[in-house]
């Protein structure tokens, strides 16, 4: 049997790095299935078969973003451990690949400081990719993940070198999506709440002409947490309700994150029935080994509102500390010091706002995970 070249196949699973990019999931599937082909008709290349594992880790990672499936979780996890086990050394675009696709399964699972050092080693390579897609990715997730840990300057400089890249390609209009939700996300950080409704209703524009219900979902929910944020809770109740609605056969993700924020303002507007009702059914949609995230949030929020065993609170909070998620730290124990001067307790209100402010000092300490 002739050996087919590598280089043939590189140009395939370039292809196919392609239609993952795109969210393209057939075409990345019939792409997959080609060069596994012919991969085992190639001549010996071992760069080409890192590679090839690494878009295989990729792959894995695309269809877990869109439907996240334990079974999926660990077949990524045998990847990874395979990639890691290889005797090769990986330079260059392997050692950008290997790094970057890292740094996306650890923001995958929430473990965003460890996402951060990857996408870190991955930017040391940045001026090997000569592929403006490829640089517009790597700005868009490093974004994502410096929007998480509330370094929004930071955040803000990647996210608007992704857009500028995304709009010169028609094709991308869901990462242009994706982008517009970030940089409001950014803006309400800012509290330049009407630039970030501003970018939410183009976002939504553009999901509408898509017809894309999940990504509608998203918009009205983060115009639901614009609206949150500037304590108009009828409002972002409102918006919570109709993002419910779309993603009501969609991602079941979306829904978790839609629950957590619903019946976070139901409790601070007093609807503590209400919102106990929606905590037990986020808790039940909820799979314990993929949803482990939003089941610490519903449950840390109801804990916040309903106990009063301040050991159980105080676990509560170190539980995010640890993970250096301060800006939960920081928004629950606000809420803890509001409950406590609505009963009088001004003395445990201050103690709840001095953590407070700790958690804002740690959030602004962290700006250092951008320097080396």
């Amino acid at each position: 049997m002739e050996k087919v070249l590598s280089s043939h196949v590189g140009v395939k699973i370039n292809e196919w790095y392609k239609m993952i990019r795109q969210f393209s999931v057939p075409d990345a599937e019939i792409l997959k299935a080609e060069v596994e082909q012919k991969i085992e008709r190639m001549e010996e290349d071992q760069d080409l078969l890192i590679y090839y594992q690494l878009m295989c880790f990729r792959h894995q990672l695309m269809l877990d973003y869109i439907k996240p499936s334990e079974q999926r979780s660990l077949s990524i996890a045998d990847l990874v451990d395979k990639i890691e086990n290889s005797n090769h050394k990986l330079s260059g675009m392997l050692q950008y690949y290997n790094a970057f696709f890292r740094g996306m399964y650890e923001f995958s699972k929430k473990e965003y400081i460890q996402a951060i050092q990857y996408y870190k080693i991955a930017e040391r390579q940045l001026a090997l990719v000569v592929d403006d897609i490829e640089q517009a990715e790597f700005h868009f997730k490093v974004a994502e993940a410096y929007y998480i840990m509330k370094q929004t300057h930071v955040s803000m400089h990647h996210i608007m070198k992704a857009l500028d890249i995304y709009r010169q390609h028609e094709q991308y209009k869901v990462r242009q999506i994706q982008c517009l939700i970030v940089i409001a996300g950014n803006y309400d950080d800012f509290k330049r709440y009407e630039k970030s409704l501003e970018h939410l209703k183009t976002a939504y524009s553009i999901a509408l002409k898509l017809k894309d219900q999940s990504l509608m979902g998203k918009v009205l929910l983060n115009i639901g947490n614009t609206y949150d944020r500037q304590q108009d809770y009828a409002k972002a109740i409102q918006y919570y309700y109709e993002s419910l609605e779309v993603s009501e056969d969609g991602v079941k993700d979306l829904k978790l994150v839609i629950y957590v924020n619903l019946c976070w303002t139901l409790y601070k507007t007093g609807e503590n029935a209400e919102a106990a009702k929606l905590v037990d059914k986020g808790l039940n949609c909820a799979s314990h080994g993929e949803n482990s995230h939003e089941m610490l949030l519903l449950k840390s929020i109801k804990t916040i509102y309903e106990s009063n065993d301040e050991n159980e609170i105080q676990a509560m909070l170190h539980a995010f500390e640890e993970k250096q998620l301060f800006v939960f730290v920081e928004e629950f124990t606000k809420n803890l010091a509001v409950i406590h001067e609505k009963r009088g307790d001004f003395e445990k209100a201050t103690e709840y706002y001095k953590m407070a402010i700790q958690a804002q000092n740690e959030i602004q300490k962290g700006e250092c995970l951008y320097n080396d």
